[in-house]
Formats: structure tokens, C-alpha cells, sequence
């Protein structure tokens, strides 16, 4: 059975990531591992509230309610050393990551971070480009 990595940065959640994780599972009947990272000194208390969060534990369970395996697991640490360290210590099949350009904020930053991660793992990576427009755009203005 296929296991499915996908890390989600409490201080920047990536929900395509995400999504497209818990839809590949359903699809082909894998265990999808979300591994929550919390950066040094700020636990699950001081995050609580973010919407973000709260929106992926909505993701989570709506893929719960229609038949996915899901297991949440929380660490607290740099989210490319705990992203690498679960893959291996979950023996990861498959890992689903955020794909960041340059040109964003901090945008080389998370590049040279998921670089680390991609040499950093030994299994199949996915990458997933977040949406860049996500308001329609009214016609005749």
C-alpha cells in the first residue's frame, strides 16, 4: 500500500498540497500521513486559532467522512529537517509538496528549503503549484 507524505507548515499551510494528497489517496486507496509542523517555540496552543488550520483539519475530515486514511501527526522543529526525518522514519512512498516560485515572498527561502527536502528523501515527489488568482475577475472593469 502506497504512503502518502504531505507536510503542512503552520506558518504558511499549503492546502493544494494538501488536496491533492487526500484526492490521489482516495483515488488509489493509500494512507495519507499529514505531518503539521510548528517552527521552534511555537506549539499547537499559539496556533490554534489560525483559519488556515482550521481549514486543513476541514480537508482532513470531509477525506476522513469518505473513506481515506489519514493519520495527523504534530512536530515542532525546521520544517525541512522534520519533513525528511518522517519520510524516512514513516517509510514514505510518495511525498506531495508545495512548489514555491523565487518571485513570491520569501520565495527563494522555500525554494532552498524544498530543495533540502527533495535531497533529502527516498521516495516519488510530487510537486504542487498553488493557484496564483484565486478571485474571478470581473469582466468590464
Amino acid at each position: 500500500m502506497e504512503k502518502i507524505l504531505v507536510g503542512i507548515d503552520s506558518e504558511r499551510p499549503a492546502l493544494e498540497a494538501l488536496i491533492r494528497a487526500l484526492c490521489l489517496a482516495a483515488r488509489i486507496n493509500a494512507r495519507v500521513c499529514v505531518l503539521v509542523v510548528h517552527p521552534p517555540g511555537k506549539t499547537l496552543e499559539t496556533n490554534r486559532d489560525r483559519p488556515a488550520l482550521r481549514l486543513v483539519e476541514s480537508e482532513i475530515d470531509s477525506a476522513r467522512t469518505a473513506g481515506t486514511s489519514v493519520e495527523v501527526f504534530v512536530a515542532e522543529g525546521d520544517f525541512d529537517r522534520e519533513m525528511i526525518e518522517a519520510a524516512g522514519r514513516m517509510k514514505t512512498t510518495f511525498l506531495v509538496a508545495s512548489a514555491v516560485a523565487g518571485d513570491e515572498p520569501g520565495g527563494d527561502r522555500e525554494a532552498e528549503r524544498l530543495t533540502r527536502i527533495l535531497h533529502g528523501v527516498d521516495c516519488r515527489v510530487e510537486l504542487v503549484s498553488p493557484k496564483k488568482n484565486t478571485k474571478p475577475e470581473k469582466e468590464g472593469l
